[in-house]
């Protein structure tokens, strides 16, 4: 479904005080179920020759391959797919297009589909193959700012095209490998590996400070285990959960893994194609596990890597797969029952320069439960902050509940809580388009996608 969402001026107080949902209800949730799955990635990987969106050239070189990965899962009534790609951004146009092309090949409903980035800042944003998403905002300006679009490239063009039949390609093989499975769940503390980049400046009470000018993660001195000017730490999620889904021989298939740290370890120090630290935590958590792994991507708008590099990003992802092999060792089998699958649509308020990039008042955003047993997937469309995923997590009657970022459209870019606004910085000045109410409107609705979930559960 293509959302084209036109509100005249006077609509604009609805917006702000209804939330448009549009829910697909599943029935309720059955026990005497055997869950099965299936998993296929291929490679997605451009020539060099595409234009890099940081710089406006070409990228120097090639590191890692990029990847689509599908999960396939089945119920024996339901099936749903989870996708996911070495992009940017998971757009409204890409994830249109993915879903389209993936409810062709194989019998999955549209809406069935979660599409999820992993944010490599290594690679292209998402290609944007028709309008409408967005009004009158065709790319978003991060991806054009240094070059016009490269729609017409022929290199960028016959990418487009590889994308989607890579990600058809790997619906049919997941589909047509799936198998009965169980799931077990582990959690691990990664906080060492992550920073909140958005620090908590005090009130008052600092007359002066030592901060060396231009201090930032490319300062010689820079250290992100201390804080200058008096500020406090601002909020993480330390956790990363993993779930391993094993065949009937106990052998592992597939493992997700889900945290929130932005894939910025080697932007902006190299001009090369590369799944960043996802990508190398990926391929070293196979090679101590077997199977294929996913990375789900969380609500990093404000999480970076501690250490950045490609120093770093081998340090961080050999120690990463080291702690995802010993919590797997300790990991608890969940209990499946059917699956259900909710969404809801919401118009999120436009700020000023969104209303002129877009010519809309308000821009649809979407928000998807996938809910399997006592684990619910929620995805947030754009960059949310650390705040939303928090607030989604306290008020979910799901014991295990994991908020994705950068899934499913862009919705108003980053997106914080209304108390993140006075705080200022580039999420809620320059990388936002929506005003303060938007985070608030997101959670609600993830909230009441939640509770529904469950009552259908129940």
């Amino acid at each position: 479904m293509m959302f084209k969402f036109r509100l005249r001026t006077h609509l604009i107080v609805s917006v702000f005080l209804s939330i448009i949902t549009s829910l697909n209800l599943s029935v309720s949730a059955q026990t005497d179920i055997t869950l099965k799955a299936g998993i296929s990635k291929k490679e997605i990987t451009p020539t060099v020759h595409v234009k890099n969106w940081v710089t406006g050239k070409p990228y120097t070189h090639l590191n890692d391959s990029l990847y689509v990965k599908t999960l396939v899962f089945y119920d024996g009534r339901i099936k749903s797919a989870i996708v996911t790609v070495d992009l940017v951004d998971a757009g409204e146009s890409l994830t249109h297009e993915i879903r389209s092309v993936i409810s062709k090949t194989i019998d999955v409903p549209y809406h069935h589909i979660l599409v999820n980035a992993s944010h490599t800042h290594s690679a292209p944003w998402a290609p944007v193959y028709s309008e409408g998403f967005r009004g009158k905002e065709r790319d978003t300006w991060w991806a054009i700012r240094y070059m016009p679009a490269q729609n017409e490239d022929p290199h960028f063009s016959a990418w487009m095209k590889k994308i989607l039949k890579q990600a058809a390609s790997t619906a049919q093989e997941a589909n047509a490998n799936l198998q009965p499975v169980s799931i077990w769940i582990s959690k691990t503390d990664v906080s060492e590996f992550m920073n909140n980049r958005r620090p908590v400046k005090p009130a008052w009470g600092i007359s002066e400070q030592k901060t060396p000018k231009g201090y930032n993660y490319t300062h010689a001195e820079w250290d992100p285990d201390i804080l200058t000017g008096g500020n406090s730490f601002g909020p993480i999620d330390r956790t990363m959960t993993l779930l391993s889904f094993k065949n009937s021989a106990g052998k592992n298939l597939a493992t997700l893994f889900h945290t929130a740290i932005h894939s910025v370890a080697i932007y902006p120090f190299s001009q090369e194609i590369s799944g960043d630290w996802p990508g190398d935590a990926s391929r070293k958590i196979e090679k101590l596990l077997g199977g294929e792994a996913l990375f789900l991507q969380g609500a990093a708008g404000d999480i970076n890597p501690a250490r950045r590099g490609r120093e770093a990003v081998d340090h961080m992802t050999t120690k990463l797969a080291k702690k995802a092999e010993n919590a797997i060792r300790f990991s608890s089998k969940i209990e499946c029952d059917s699956l259900i699958i909710n969404r809801g649509v919401v118009g999120l308020p436009l700020d000023e320069k969104g209303k002129q990039r877009t010519g809309l008042e308000a821009v649809n955003a979407e928000v998807q439960v996938i809910a399997v047993g006592p684990v619910a997937f929620v995805t947030l469309p754009g960059e949310p902050l650390t705040d939303l995923g928090e607030r989604i997590r306290q008020t979910s009657p799901f014991p295990y509940t994991l908020v994705l970022g950068y899934a499913n459209g862009n919705g108003v870019h980053y997106v914080g809580l209304p108390e993140d606004m006075p705080h200022g910085g580039y999420e809620m000045e320059l990388g936002t388009v929506g005003t303060s109410e938007s985070g608030v409107m997101l959670t609600e609705l993830a909230n009441r996608l939640l509770q529904q979930t469950m009552k259908e559960k129940n």
